[in-house]
């Protein structure tokens, strides 16, 4: 089952603006989606839909670069201390170095 998708409506702001100023918000939710992610195997799952009435962006995060992801919002959580949100994607990260050093069974039919 997909997890449910953020929709955020900025009706006539900027878009690039409305980003720069709500950052707490993207990275909170990225982080969640993430969470969802890793723990549910998924390969991708959309996040975050952010829409004005002239464009829209969609926040996609997927396996090979949730790792990428975690670190861009560990480096923003810790510039404001925000370390429950840093203790969280820390977890998240250590689960993904486990799950990439689990071996992997390969089942075969004879």
């Amino acid at each position: 089952m997909q997890p449910i998708i953020l929709h955020i409506d900025i009706e006539n702001v900027s878009l690039i603006d409305w980003l720069q100023n709500n950052k707490f918000i993207v990275y909170s939710e990225l982080v969640r989606y993430a969470d969802k992610l890793i723990k549910e195997n998924l390969e991708e799952v959309q996040a975050i839909v952010v829409a004005s009435f002239s464009e829209n962006i969609v926040f996609i995060l997927k396996r090979a670069d949730v790792k990428y992801t975690l670190d861009k919002a560990m480096s923003f959580f810790l510039s404001i201390e925000e370390y429950e949100q840093c203790s969280v994607i820390k977890d998240l990260l250590i689960l993904i170095e486990k799950n990439q050093n689990e071996p992997r069974t390969i089942k075969t039919s004879r």
